[in-house]
């Protein structure tokens, strides 16, 4: 397998560490210290190769919160999410999940972008649902007839059980999507960070993967979701962070979704279209750097 791909049951919890494709060491659970944030993201700075690639981010989730991520090409959303998942180490500031570092938690469920993924690898739904279940597990223990029960009544959850079988490379995007998901739940993950889930999805699967990510919502789970969309960012999180290496905003989208701070993000490539159903933010910002976020 690639270097730049990762098989698609591995996740950023406990570790965080050593190369992002191979299976993490399970670590002791750390309680949530009573009283604190969901996530707490305090003057995070991160360079890569001594590239900034993201500055001074500071904001703070309770339990349950939804924010969408967005901001143009190279912004720093994958950084961000990557920071908080304790894949990438800060330069300055920190982050805490329920009071603890990132690398003292396995509730913390990363989803990476499709394309970071080699769906050649030979394994079935099932398979990489169960490997959700591995950080408490450990390395010597076989899944249980709890761990199989959850791992059933996810794939039912997502509308997969059907393909529980099927090899991953033959799912489609949103299939894929929703897998993943399915492994975020048999984790019992409290925080789940998505990496661009609706990209390249038709309206229908995308509508699927937002009604989804409602129920984690309802469930208590904390979401943090990287998006281009800005409609779906504001039709569908109750806050927004607007990111261009620093952040440019952090609340509800009416406060946030301002035109100052839209082109600021966007500049010449931001767009004002005014139509019967309202005013639509048009952006077409091309990546002519890579990587665009500075990541590896």
């Amino acid at each position: 397998m690639s270097a730049s791909k990762r098989a698609p049951g591995d996740t950023a919890c406990p570790s965080g560490h050593g190369p992002i494709w191979t299976r993490v060491r399970r670590k002791p659970l750390e309680a949530h210290v009573a009283g604190t944030p969901a996530l707490e993201v305090d003057g995070l700075t991160v360079h890569y190769g001594g590239r900034l690639a993201l500055e001074g981010i500071h904001f703070e989730l309770e339990e349950g919160a939804e924010l969408g991520v967005v901001g143009p090409n190279g912004a720093g959303k994958s950084t961000l999410l990557k920071a908080i998942a304790g894949i990438a180490a800060p330069s300055a500031g920190e982050v805490r999940v329920y009071g603890h570092v990132p690398s003292g938690h396995i509730c913390i469920a990363y989803l990476p972008q499709r394309s970071e993924v080699d769906w050649r690898f030979p394994l079935s739904v099932e398979d990489v649902v169960m490997m959700g279940r591995s950080a408490r597990l450990g390395p010597l223990r076989r899944p249980g007839p709890r761990d199989r029960n959850l791992v059933r009544g996810t794939l039912d959850l997502v509308e997969l059980a059907p393909l529980a079988r099927r090899s991953i490379g033959e799912l489609s995007g949103g299939e894929q999507q929703r897998m993943f998901i399915a492994r975020a739940l048999a984790q019992e993950a409290d925080l789940v960070l998505l990496d661009e889930p609706l990209a390249g999805l038709d309206l229908r699967s995308q509508e699927g993967i937002l009604t989804l990510l409602s129920a984690l919502r309802q469930r208590g789970i904390t979401l943090l979701v990287a998006l281009h969309d800005l409609g779906i960012a504001a039709d569908r999180f109750g806050k927004v962070l607007l990111l261009k290496k620093s952040q440019l905003g952090f609340g509800p989208p009416a406060e946030v979704f301002r035109a100052e701070a839209l082109k600021e993000a966007y500049g010449a490539s931001l767009r004002m279209v005014r139509a019967e159903e309202g005013l639509f933010v048009v952006s077409d910002a091309p990546c002519d750097k890579e990587p665009c976020d500075g990541t590896p």
